[in-house]
């Protein structure tokens, strides 16, 4: 299980889930939704924010990608990951036996957490080269199309789950992905509706969706510049509540208002996941 929530703004508490059914429907040559699971070998506190990192979690996404029945690359779309951040006890586990961490700040190394497994499946997926040392949480200009990850105490191991389509896989669904470029793009949300194989006209409006998403799924983060579109945002000074719960609860409505449906999945902390300032969005499809 990969339990990731949080429903800040408009977004409806539900869960997504998905189960391999034998009444699938007999399998085609048509490519459908596909789902593998993988763990990744263990990541020692050290490993966190660095390229040894990076080379486990690859790991992980690819023994995923072939339990899902996935060779192509481009056929994945969605990849989500848990890995475990930092916490007093595994920093000092690190110093005793002679090792540095990234950072001792916990809440910090959350967000490196993410940013590196999301750079450990841009590198297995080939949308990037081996990032070095100095890249990992600096070079906003490397990122993965298609990361959404977590990250959290309770394990020491990347947990994966890669969503794509292959052939044969059977069944009404289908996946794509695109990119927000950044908070108010809507027509990103539309882009993978479209990808995941859902004919839209050029303007998109919620009608034209006859009902056929089944859900979306989306990254984000305040824009590190404090600018949209040219304009000032103040997100990142409020002292009172913290930017995450900002952006989560104005993202969310963006894309509850392009799919009609505040049962939207919306993920904070989005280093190296999609573009900065915006973020990764998956959809799934049902194509009859």
């Amino acid at each position: 299980m990969v339990w990731s929530g949080g429903t800040d703004g408009i977004l409806t508490p539900h869960a997504t889930i998905f189960a391999k059914v034998a009444d699938a429907g007999p399998p085609s040559d048509e490519p459908r939704l596909a789902v593998g699971y993988a763990m990744s070998d263990v990541i020692l506190p050290e490993d966190i924010g660095r390229p040894a990192m990076v080379e486990k979690v690859a790991q992980g996404v690819r023994r995923a990608m072939a339990e899902a029945g996935i060779d192509d690359p481009a056929d994945v779309h969605y990849v989500q990951t848990k890995t475990p951040l930092l916490v007093m006890e595994t920093i000092n586990d690190a110093k005793s036996r002679g090792h540095t961490v990234y950072t001792e700040d916990p809440l910090e190394s959350m967000n490196v957490s993410n940013g590196t497994s999301a750079l450990g499946i841009a590198v297995a997926l080939g949308e990037i080269d081996m990032p070095t040392a100095e890249q990992i949480g600096h070079d906003l200009d490397l990122y993965s199309s298609v990361a959404s990850c977590s990250s959290g105490v309770e394990l020491d191991q990347a947990q994966t789950v890669v969503v794509g389509n292959a052939p044969g896989a059977g069944g009404r669904y289908r996946i794509g992905h695109d990119v927000m470029k950044d908070a108010l793009d809507q027509e990103g949300v539309y882009r993978a509706i479209r990808s995941a194989g859902l004919d839209l006209p050029e303007r998109a409006k919620p009608e034209d969706l006859d009902g056929r998403v089944v859900n979306v799924f989306v990254k984000c983060e305040a824009d590190p510049t404090s600018r949209l579109r040219g304009r000032r945002q103040v997100s990142l000074d409020d002292s009172d509540v913290h930017h995450h719960r900002h952006i989560k609860g104005a993202v969310g409505g963006v894309v509850a208002s392009a799919v009609d449906d505040a049962a939207v999945f919306v993920s904070v902390a989005a280093l190296h996941q999609g573009p900065s300032g915006g973020g990764p969005v998956a959809a799934i499809v049902d194509v009859g």
